[in-house]
């Protein structure tokens, strides 16, 4: 319930693959309607109406009833396959045009009733593929909705006819196996009824933003570690480099004094009492908040000081011995205090990978988390050889004193190990 209260999701998976037109409308489309049918099978509440009550003392549902579907829209476009999958600076309005329309919503007199998800593919004739989709987050989270796409993916593969393995893909959806001792659903839902969810972004373009990926690689990463006083994981590593690269490309307007805020969502599947599986069905994040002031985190003691302040943040949350969901009551009210302030929002995960889901035309070339032009949040995953990707949205000139920040600061730290 706590994901009513936040714009949809916009994802972005761009695969190579030579196709003529006349080959993608008279085949590809009929066969990819078909396997996401049959994968939508397993994954019912993707095609669901989740209705958010207005009057009543009900709390928000998702339900599927026969003849609910998933809204596909099929698309062509010429636009540069090539740069739009490239690492380097493009602009950010390009995008949205590879992104589908959720269905509109239903206001009725005692509630609003919207749809989970929409999804579209465009055709880059003779070039590629893109598989572009918008999910609300109440329904789930990315390794829900990347466990989807794998699965529809290996149906496809298989010509949705013969035989597939879904593997892990397959949901788990024992809401029964979700202690809620402290009512923390009752808690939360009067947190958050007096508002009305957010079914969509305003765009206004043009957007004045860049988009761009920059790539840790695994060699890059264990420097990174290494420069560290203790064993440091690879979230810790990558996300204290962003941090400090950020606060010391930020210029000489922000007081050393000025507060610089981390924050990230944290996967509680394994970590609840008792613990859920990996393909638990549903959203299960808890954010943690670490804090450090401009002066520190830009500095010549930066990374350490990022490293030490993320370290002591997860540690609170992850290592809590009251649990992870210790406070989780005031989680709502917690966020809105940072509003206004320098934070560092952190969207995906390092061990999330994107680009798995092969379809029969090999891995994806390309992921992009569009909904960062919006939020400012900063999108990591598994790169696609190995390593870590940064994806980022911003001006074109904080792009490019980030950019120079990045690799400067990698050079320095190859050069003193």
């Amino acid at each position: 319930m706590v994901w009513l209260h936040t714009p949809p999701t916009e994802i972005l998976n761009f695969y190579t693959l030579k196709s003529s037109q006349s080959y993608f409308l008279n085949t590809l489309v009929h066969e990819l309607k078909h396997s996401l049918s049959i994968a939508l099978k397993h994954f019912l509440p993707l095609a669901s109406t989740i209705t958010f009550p207005l009057t009543s003392a009900a709390m928000p549902v998702s339900r599927y009833t026969a003849g609910d579907s998933v809204s596909l829209a099929i698309a062509s476009s010429d636009a540069d396959f090539a740069n739009l999958t490239a690492n380097h600076s493009k602009v950010a309005d390009e995008f949205h045009q590879f992104l589908p329309e959720m269905p509109p919503e239903v206001f009725h007199s005692d509630r609003i009733e919207f749809k989970a998800l929409a999804i579209q593919v465009t055709l880059f004739p003779n070039k590629g593929i893109c598989i572009g989709l918008k999910h609300h987050h109440a329904i789930c989270d990315a390794t829900t909705l990347f466990a989807f796409l794998r699965a529809w993916a290996s149906i496809h593969k298989s010509n949705a006819g013969g035989e597939y393995s879904l593997q892990d893909s397959l949901p788990f959806y024992g809401r029964d196996s979700v202690q809620d001792a402290k009512q923390l659903t009752k808690s939360s839902w009067n947190l958050i009824k007096t508002k009305k969810p957010i079914l969509s972004q305003t765009i206004s373009f043009p957007l004045n933003k860049v988009r761009a990926t920059f790539i840790l690689t695994t060699d890059q990463i264990n420097k990174l570690k290494n420069s560290s006083s203790g064993p440091t994981s690879t979230f810790t590593a990558v996300s204290a480099h962003l941090w400090t690269c950020l606060a010391a490309s930020a210029g000489e307007s922000v007081p050393d004094d000025e507060p610089e805020l981390f924050g990230s969502p944290v996967d509680c599947r394994g970590r609840l009492d008792p613990p859920l599986p990996e393909n638990y069905f549903g959203n299960c994040l808890i954010f943690f908040m670490a804090s450090s002031t401009h002066g520190v985190i830009k500095g010549r003691g930066g990374f350490a000081a990022a490293v030490a302040a993320i370290s002591a943040a997860i540690r609170e949350t992850v290592g809590n011995e009251k649990g992870i969901l210790d406070g989780f009551e005031n989680h709502l009210k917690d966020l809105s205090e940072y509003e206004g302030k320098r934070v560092v929002l952190i969207a995906g995960s390092t061990r999330l990978d994107p680009c798995a889901a092969d379809y029969g035309w090999g891995r994806a070339v390309k992921y992009e988390c569009v909904h960062t032009d919006y939020d400012g949040a900063v999108n990591l995953c598994k790169g696609r050889d190995g390593g870590v990707e940064i994806a980022m949205s911003m001006t074109n000139i904080k792009m490019d004193a980030f950019a120079h920040v990045f690799h400067h600061k990698l050079y320095s730290i190859s050069s003193n190990l």
